[in-house]
């Protein structure tokens, strides 16, 4: 009998086949030499809150079929490339993302991903 725990994720969600890009700040090379910040790509969702000032994260599902960013600079999240909302703060827009990615990290299809980003962009609207 196979059982299952319940904090294992499902084998074709979406937090097992997604893409996290997003900058990292790299240790100089020697002492003196400035901290440099490098676009990573892991499997691993990093913390969001503890990224710099201003920094973008775009998560790839699924290769790419589906794609959700977060524009620091700007403090959007896009669910599409012109649908997105702004917020007032980055805080703010750093907290809507993990709000976001909540709703949809344990779904398994794209299709299933893209409808339940749209409901969540016209709710926060």
């Amino acid at each position: 009998m196979i059982v299952m725990k319940s904090k294992e994720l499902p084998i074709n969600c979406a937090a097992r086949n997604s893409v996290w890009t997003y900058p990292r700040a790299v240790k100089p090379r020697f002492s003196g030499a400035p901290v440099i910040c490098e676009t990573t790509r892991s499997y691993e969702r990093p913390d969001i809150f503890s990224l710099p000032a201003g920094a973008d994260v775009t998560v790839e599902v699924y290769g790419g079929a589906c794609t959700l960013w977060l524009d620091g600079e700007r403090r959007r999240i896009h669910v599409r490339r012109f649908d997105f909302i702004t917020f007032l703060t980055e805080e703010e827009a750093r907290h809507a993302f993990m709000r976001l990615w909540r709703e949809v990290e344990l779904l398994e299809s794209p299709i299933e991903i893209e409808l339940a980003a749209e409901r969540w962009l016209e709710t926060s609207r």
